[in-house]
């Protein structure tokens, strides 16, 4: 029997405070191999503003037309940088889409809980996949835990599964490593899993192998505990590359 294994898409994560930086970090981009770009809009400091935001946005989507891109909001509780209300993160989430700039955009789980499904279905209307997310900075919860949310996230209605989860010994990123796996016993969910820090580093290289659809690298800024340079990140998925040297298992 032979297995067809897909190497993860890098997304960089654009980390700009405001529209000059921004366009800056962009410029690096645009020519380099990488095939996603995610706009981490809570580090901007005009996030309030939502015309300003569209704005910026309109001029990103001009300047990495070849990219695939990414809007994310990330909450202070799931490790972003600035406070939102609920309502303003949902008008911000709808305007977004309802512009049809974005390939992509990141709902976190719990927001998605308190807004429900036809809030994402309003999203996905738009014609934008919806990637819905759970993170977790302090530890890396039990399988049927995490086995659970991802099928929350399958009701609710996501396109794309994301968990990103910190390891504490050994044991919790091989079962990161497994969750895939394991999950898509119960659910066809496609899904981005990692495990954070130095010590969930592996995962970022090993998505191939896990069946992850992407992983993150960065260019100047990193945006979640151990990312990796993206040249760096480039070659070793390379180097592991899975693709050709799939074995065919026979008996006898």
């Amino acid at each position: 029997m032979s297995t067809s294994y897909q190497r993860p898409k890098i997304c960089v994560p654009l980390t700009g405070r405001t529209t000059e930086e921004l366009m800056a970090q962009a410029e690096k981009i645009r020519n380099s191999s990488v095939e996603m770009v995610e706009w981490r809009a809570d580090y901007f400091t005009e996030i309030q503003d939502l015309e300003h935001v569209l704005v910026t946005l309109r001029t990103l989507r001009n300047n990495l037309s070849n990219k695939e891109l990414l809007f994310t909001f990330r909450t202070t509780e799931e490790g972003g940088q600035a406070q939102i209300r609920l309502e303003d993160y949902k008008e911000l989430c709808l305007s977004v889409c309802k512009l049809q700039l974005v390939d992509m955009i990141d709902i976190e789980l719990a927001q998605a809980e308190f807004l429900g499904r036809n809030f994402i279905k309003q999203l996905k209307d738009t014609q934008t996949i919806c990637l819905m997310s759970y993170h977790d900075f302090k530890r890396t919860p039990k399988d049927a835990e995490l086995i659970f949310k991802i099928g929350l996230m399958h009701q609710m209605g996501a396109d794309i599964g994301k968990l990103a989860l910190m390891p504490q010994q050994l044991n919790d990123v091989l079962r990161t490593m497994s969750l895939i796996e394991k999950a898509h016993t119960f659910y066809d969910l496609p899904l981005a899993v990692m495990a954070m820090g130095e010590l969930g580093k592996v995962t970022r290289v090993a998505g191939e192998l896990m069946g992850s659809r992407f992983t993150f690298g960065y260019f100047g800024e990193n945006s979640a505990p151990g990312q990796i340079q993206v040249e760096m990140l480039e070659q070793i998925l390379s180097t592991l590359s899975m693709k050709d040297s799939v074995k065919e298992e026979t008996n006898g």
